[in-house]
């Protein structure tokens, strides 16, 4: 299928239907594109044995339903002056554990989109904005990128990164922060109850966050995403990242294309001191 994009697109799914559909052949299914595999595979997902959990129409379905956001997102940065041309997105079907993210290959940061975790076009629209704003900022701040897995899961770097990310997702669609955050993954009863939750709790998360700043202890749940009302261990970390970065925003007179830009030494220094600001007025 060919996808209209200004992006340069890597359409894997071709390559899965064909290895996979009753075949069951993942070597020749990772040989598509070893890079990627490789990464997948040491951050976010165990090595499975692989097989076709998925039927070649509903791979497509998926595959067209991400294909069919492409232009409105596009659309939406370039009216954000945020370009988009130069940018690399891999479309695959991975083992349904992330919605996506980006890798370095080479010299170049790839956006990829595991098709299986998309089921509706306003997820589609919301998550593979976010993930175009990493390799954006990446591409700009490249000391926000991590390469081992400790640095994955410096909450600082989460914190910030996932913030920058959310609150600029928010912007170029005009939506609110649940929409932002969790498109329409949960209900609107269940997404009022988590925003109401992260709301209540607004102290204890900065205090935990202020605690666990520099850490990279698995044992922190911000960023998990878990079937639990406790929102500490269920994305409360892209709240409050959210929240840290449209604070910063006001208090620097920042717009979120330059944000994106500082060094992220400097970056992690402002948001402890607004963090420790909020703190203190609570």
């Amino acid at each position: 299928m060919d996808i209209f994009s200004a992006m340069n697109i890597i359409d894997l799914t071709e390559n899965y239907i064909e290895c996979l559909t009753g075949k069951n052949d993942f070597r020749t299914y990772e040989r598509s594109y070893p890079e990627l595999f490789s990464h997948y595979f040491k951050y976010w997902s165990n090595r499975e044995p692989y097989s076709a959990h998925f039927t070649k129409s509903e791979v497509i379905k998926r595959r067209n339903l991400i294909s069919g956001a492409l232009n409105e997102i596009e659309e939406r940065f370039m009216v954000n002056n945020i370009e988009t041309k130069n940018i690399s997105l891999a479309l695959f079907v991975g083992q349904g554990t992330s919605n996506g993210h980006v890798f370095r290959d080479k010299e170049k940061f790839v956006v990829w989109i595991p098709v299986e975790c998309y089921k509706t076009i306003l997820q589609a629209r919301i998550f593979v904005a976010h993930e175009i704003v990493h390799c954006v900022h990446y591409t700009l701040s490249y000391d926000f990128y991590f390469e081992c897995i400790k640095d994955k899961r410096s909450i600082c770097r989460q914190l910030i990164t996932e913030g920058i990310a959310a609150q600029l997702t928010l912007k170029i669609f005009q939506n609110d922060e649940g929409v932002a955050l969790w498109a329409d993954y949960l209900s609107k009863r269940d997404l009022k109850l988590w925003i109401n939750e992260c709301k209540q709790r607004e102290m204890e998360l900065l205090n935990l966050v202020h605690k666990t700043f520099r850490s990279t202890s698995t044992s922190i749940g911000l960023f998990n995403a878990g079937d639990t009302l406790d929102v500490t261990r269920n994305r409360a970390g892209y709240y409050i990242g959210l929240k840290l970065i449209e604070g910063l925003a006001e208090e620097h007179k920042l717009n979120f294309l330059e944000m994106l830009k500082i060094p992220r030494e400097k970056l992690e220094e402002m948001a402890l001191n607004w963090i420790d600001k909020k703190l203190g007025s609570f």
